[in-house]
């Protein structure tokens, strides 16, 4: 769906909606505000209980829709992975190199995966990004529209199901509006590139019984280059030290170079090493000696140069921010059916478009000395060298003349609820609802090769008078032309005709979709009265289906495109829950226990696909004083399976791995295991006591794999622990401290095709899980394929400490607001495999990716209608390894980073207002260390950026 098309489809629904109030009568006698008056009691994120919200059972972070305003933000990801509990899951910086993820804007609470934390959006589950991610795409959420966002830090899945291990992220979206509104922002970079605009519709009106809003939102940013910024194009790149001598001298293994470095090989324009010398080609083809420029570093450097000359830049076709495009409708409209009961309707519609970036492909290929293309100067070295006519000669070239190689996804969505809420039996709330969600992904592969038919184009030869793609008989001699074939020449840049690029060159294509259909229902209220107060209870119930689907273009599916093979695949599962909390009120009014309610949760949930299971919380809320308040938790969470997880058929990958019934590799493998290999190998009919090993072929390159499905997957469980105390001294300061820990099993995870085939072969006989997904040829014995499939085998620990506090100074010259959040991780244990006995402890906490502290600092000063505000995020020193000795480098200390944002907004009067801001005023650049000085996912690579919007209110 093209922009147009969701434009008219943003205006259809638009029209509609005010032509439903024109049955309505409009209040005009003052301005409504813009949120519905607040009620008694609200729902508060982490429980469907209503209650007050200052005494809700979950420590929950609460971001104001204001906060973003003042903050600037646009894309609600931009704020909530700067939040010390999380991190990005993806987003541009994160996504450049990536085909079916380009663009995505995803959270990761507690760095546990994005798909461990559940977005809901207004309590409800959103559409996910697409098949191959659970999680929702945060480009899709109307950040004009949002009301306020509630972060719940700790497993949730007793109220809401699969999904909320680490957390919950609930968008409150606004559900009314009275007038119309046009807000724009513009922003630019100081060195250049990454530039973004947005813009922004909303209107509406408020009726006696009939209310709506609109927004229309479309946004672009562009592309970032790592040629763009001068503190990539300066590097801080390493290289291997020549005077180490081995692991015990002292000296490290790698030491700073900081030069841009080349490879001397797989030049633009193509090179070969010839009987002459090493040569590339000129724009004729001529041969030029190759400029290796100041010289190749010093072994053991292998084939890299420095400063200039021939060959291939590592700079020339990197990225480090993916560009995006994205524009969302957002409709809600609600109906007073009675006093006590309401009818809304809401709609959320869009695209996003984004694409990844690569350079071109890297080929090396095998030409024949006849190669018609071949200059005269190299076909006479190839005379003196005695070179036979059939004998072939390696040429390697970054393929430019093809295009860089492009990944281009283009996501439409829809997500549309219409639901009853409001009371009955005048004391029960309730709501019933229907959801509809449905994420379509197309991504097209451009500069893709079709392996085959260029293989056919380089094999040229001289046929009646022209150069032509050659048909050969099985001695080698040419019998003919091959029809439809266009030769292709790879001596010099640009050398290839058009024809030849449009016969081996083309388009790959996948479409994805993600369907999501949900029935809830949910019923609170107070049961029955103790001494202490009113039992409150929430039952609901939910029935969800979601469906996947991959299907890849003819060239994917048929194996045609070099690395790109895709299988075709549809799955589904269904999932029927339902769940019950109770919050007990145990004592009131009394010495040090004001208040001490106990909560409980479990829910039941019952998979088509993993079976059913169970989750269940039990917490407390103790008020000791009126300054003094504690909470606490301990819960049981799961996460069943993706469809993609379970049911996908394979894409092609490429990761490296070694048959164990080399006998190379049985000489090098452990005692304990040689037998049982040397058994299977046996079994698999293998010639082990002949020394069999794979050919010469088979070694020297990368073999396949597929990443697959595993439809034997089961769900993951979570049991987590929270504690924290509240102490508020006044009424304008709040401390908060909150212990978490958690505990992943079964968590699901990857291998890799290394350990698939290890797994398959040290096993006690081939009769196992892993054998399956190995692949051999049954004549040559070589592995052909190996699937890497996911398993529940990995598992996480980790704990730590939240720290809040907020502070409000109100002044005779103004307004101050001080808002710190920050989060200490003392303790996290990944385990890939649970089964590994070789495992070991491997210390992660205070390296790059965990560092022990992170923190952000709101400071914000109002006076009448000026607003201005300083936000800091921190990220503390870090290492690149907690294991590091001198042994391996010179530079593993990463040193702490503050970034600096200054935001201010003025209302002019009733109808305008101007912002403007400048995000990284000390233009702080990544640490100037070669972990981290070109890292966009922990550092701000775009520099000192200036901004300016207005917004007109009507």
């Amino acid at each position: 769906m093209n922009k147009l098309n969701l434009l008219a489809l943003g205006v259809k629904t638009a029209l509609f909606a005010g032509a439903m109030t024109s049955f309505t009568t409009f209040a005009a006698e003052e301005e409504k505000s813009v949120e519905k008056e607040s009620v008694e009691r609200i729902e508060v994120t982490g429980s469907r209980i209503k209650r007050h919200a200052e005494i809700a059972p979950n420590p929950v972070t609460v971001i104001g829709g204001e906060e973003l305003i003042n903050a600037g933000i646009t894309n609600v990801a931009d704020l909530l992975q700067n939040i010390p509990s999380s991190a990005p899951g993806s987003a541009p910086t994160t996504t450049t190199n990536t085909i079916f993820g380009a663009g995505i804007n995803t959270t990761d609470l507690r760095e546990l995966g994005p798909e461990r934390t559940l977005v809901l959006v207004n309590g409800r589950r959103f559409v996910s990004a697409s098949t191959s991610n659970s999680s929702v795409n945060l480009n899709n959420i109307p950040s004009s529209m949002i009301s306020r966002i509630e972060v719940v830090h700790g497993g949730a899945s007793a109220v809401y199901g699969s999904d909320a291990v680490a957390g919950v992220v609930n968008i409150i979206l606004r559900d009314s509006y009275d007038g119309f509104s046009l807000d724009y922002k513009t922003e630019k970079t100081q060195q250049g590139g990454g530039d973004s605009d947005y813009y922004s519709l909303t209107f509406g009106n408020e009726g006696d019984k009939t209310s709506y809003v609109v927004n229309m939102s479309y946004s672009e940013i562009g592309q970032l280059k790592e040629s763009d910024r001068d503190f990539i194009v300066n590097p801080v790149t390493s290289y291997r030290n020549p005077d180490n001598t081995g692991g015990d001298d002292g000296i490290p293994a790698r030491v700073i170079l900081g030069k841009q470095t080349k490879l001397a090989v797989y030049d633009k324009a193509g090179d070969a090493f010839l009987p002459g010398g090493h040569y590339v080609f000129g724009p004729n083809g001529e041969l030029v000696p190759f400029d290796y420029g100041d010289g190749l570093l010093p072994p053991p450097n292998g084939y890299y140069t420095t400063g200039g000359g021939n060959g291939y830049s590592f700079l020339e076709n990197s990225y480090i921010a993916t560009p995006l495009d994205r524009f969302n409708t957002f409709i809600n409209i609600n109906h007073q059916l009675s006093d006590d009961h309401e009818l809304s309707f809401e709609l959320a519609a869009g695209e996003d478009n984004a694409y990844a970036e690569a350079s071109p492909v890297f080929m090396q290929k095998q030409i024949r000395a006849d190669n018609p293309f071949w200059d005269p100067e190299a076909k006479a070295q190839f005379d003196a060298a005695g070179y036979e006519a059939s004998d072939t000669i390696g040429v390697y070239k970054l393929a430019s003349d093809f295009g860089n190689r492009r990944y281009e996804d283009e996501r439409t969505f829809n997500n549309a609820t219409i639901a009853v809420e409001g009371i009955i039996f005048d004391e029960y709330d309730y709501q019933v609802y229907f959801q509809r969600g449905e994420n379509k992904t197309l991504t097209q592969w451009h500069g893709e090769i079709l392996e085959q038919n260029l293989d056919y184009a380089l094999d040229a030869a001289m046929i009646d008078g022209s150069i032509q793609c050659a048909v050969r008989d099985d001695d080698g001699n040419v019998v003919g032309s091959r029809l439809g074939c266009s030769p292709v020449s790879l001596f010099g840049e640009g050398a290839a005709s058009q024809a030849g690029l449009d016969y081996v060159t083309t388009t790959g294509t996948l479409n994805m979709k993600k369907a999501q259909t949900v029935f809830g229902a949910s019923l609170s209220g107070y049961a029955f009265e103790l001494p202490a107060g009113g039992v409150a209870f929430a039952v609901s119930a939910e029935h969800r289906k979601e469906v996947g689907e991959s299907i890849p273009g003819a060239g994917m599916a048929n194996n045609l495109i070099f690395g790109n093979f895709i299988n075709p695949w549809k799955g589904e599962f269904t999932v029927d829950e339902v769940g019950l909390e109770v919050s007990v009120p145990v004592l009131a009014d009394m010495f040090l226990a004001q208040e001490l309610t106990v909560d409980l949760a479990a829910r039941y949930m019952d998979y088509s696909s993993v079976g059913a299971n169970s989750a269940w919380k039990a917490g407390f809320s103790w008020s000791v004083t009126d300054e003094v308040r504690m909470r606490g938790s301990k819960s049981k969470s799961v996460r069943a399976p993706n469809v993609e997880q379970l049911y996908s058929a394979g894409v092609q990958s490429f990761g490296g791995y070694d048959d164990p019934c080399d006998a190379y590799n049985i000489e090098e493998a452990d005692a304990d295991v040689r037998q049982n290999i040397i058994n299977n190998c046996k079994a698999a009919g293998i010639p082990v006591d002949a020394n069999w090993r794979p050919s010469a072929d088979w070694r020297q390159v990368t073999p396949p794999s597929v990443n697959g499905g595993n439809r034997a997957l089961t769900e993951e469980t979570s049991d987590d622990t929270l504690f924290g105390v509240i102490y508020t001294p006044t009424e304008d300061l709040t401390f908060i401290a909150d212990y978490w820990s958690f505990k992943v099993d079964d968590a699901i995870n990857r291998l890799g095709p290394a350990t698939v085939v290890d797994n398959c072969y040290e096993a006690s006989t081939l009769d196992n899980e892993s054998c399956d997904l190995v692949t051999r040829d049954p004549n040559n014995f070589e592995i052909t394929n190996v699937v890497n499939a996911p398993y529940n085998v990995a598992s996480y620990e980790l704990k730590g400490v939240d720290l809040e506090s907020s502070y409000n100074l109100d002044t005779s010259f103004g307004e101050f607001d001080f808002r710190l959040l920050a989060t200490y991780l003392e303790h996290r244990e990944f385990i890939a495999d649970t089964f590994d006995s070789g495992y070991e402890f491997n210390p992660t906490v205070g390296e790059q990716r965990y560092p022990r502290w992170k923190a952000r600092l709101t400071a914000g000063y109002t006076y009448d209608d000026f607003f201005v505000q300083l936000t800091g995020n921190y990220r503390h020193s870090t290492v690149g390894n907690r294991e590091w000795t001198i042994e391996q480098n010179n530079y593993n200390e990463i040193p702490s980073y503050t970034k600096w944002d200054l935001y201010a907004r003025y209302t002019i009067n009733e109808t305008f207002e101007v912002r403007g801001g400048i995000d990284n005023v000390f233009d702080i650049t990544p640490p100037r260390n070669p972990y981290s000085y070109d890292n966009g996912e922990f550092y701000d690579v775009y520099g000192r950026t200036f901004s300016f919007g207005v917004n007109a209110r009507f």
